[in-house]
């Protein structure tokens, strides 16, 4: 089945149709949520921190990004949508990664060196899951900007 029969349902009613205004809640939940929590630029999180279940967010950010007529609106669901592969399931708390605001730049540049030194090796293994989700997730932006440009060339 294709990614845009699966956002967008069967034309027979399908069982997986989304409704559109609950996926347009569900992305300003995490637009919301992406304001005030967002992880740090680099860092892994939880999934359980987001607003909504990971797939669900996935599949409200491809419907509204399929159904998007403004261009900069789009580009920010993209970004959004690429940015849920920061979320993994089982990272738990605090998360992976460095966390810059927190760095204690008083501190001799050696020991601060060796911080993020640490912090990287913790991670690298959540770093590596995170990005073949961000690769995966590109993928499938690529394959929606193919099925949507093709539905328009045959409804045109």
């Amino acid at each position: 089945m294709n990614l845009f029969t699966r956002l967008f349902g069967q034309p027979s009613g399908g069982a997986r149709e989304m409704d559109y205004v609950g996926a347009q809640r569900m992305v300003l939940d995490y637009a919301r949520y992406l304001e005030c929590s967002a992880p740090m630029p680099g860092q892994i999180v939880d999934a359980a921190r987001l607003p909504h279940a990971k797939a669900m967010l996935r599949d409200a950010l491809l419907f509204c990004i399929g159904n998007s007529s403004d261009p900069r609106l789009e580009e920010h669901l993209k970004a959004g949508y690429l940015m849920l592969s920061a979320f993994q399931s089982g990272v738990g708390e605090p998360g992976r990664g460095h966390d810059f605001a927190s760095l204690d730049l008083n501190q001799d540049a050696l020991d601060v060196a060796h911080q993020l030194e640490t912090e990287e090796e913790s991670c690298a293994d959540w770093r590596a899951v995170a990005t073949r989700e961000l690769e995966q997730l590109r993928q499938e932006l690529y394959e929606l900007e193919l099925e949507v440009a093709q539905s328009g060339r045959l409804t045109a």
